[in-house]
């Protein structure tokens, strides 16, 4: 299961010395669902995840920035 529960306006100071003026997204993710992602994942292969996951996670995010207009 995942799920963004907040979506809140903010600044983010970062370590390296900016600053960014945004959107905070809270994403939750279970620890099943964090086991299966990360076993589909090879960070040395360009085309992973495959694109359904990726379109899922896109339209999360997307659908949360969109609600928070």
């Amino acid at each position: 299961m995942k799920d963004i529960l907040i979506v809140e306006d903010g600044v983010g100071c970062f370590p390296q010395g900016h600053e960014v003026n945004g959107k905070l997204i809270r994403l939750y993710i279970s620890h099943d669902e964090i086991t299966a992602l990360l076993l589909q994942y090879d960070p040395n292969d360009f085309n992973s995840p495959d694109i359904v996951t990726c379109r899922a996670l896109a339209r999360l995010i997307l659908d949360a920035l969109k609600s928070s207009q």
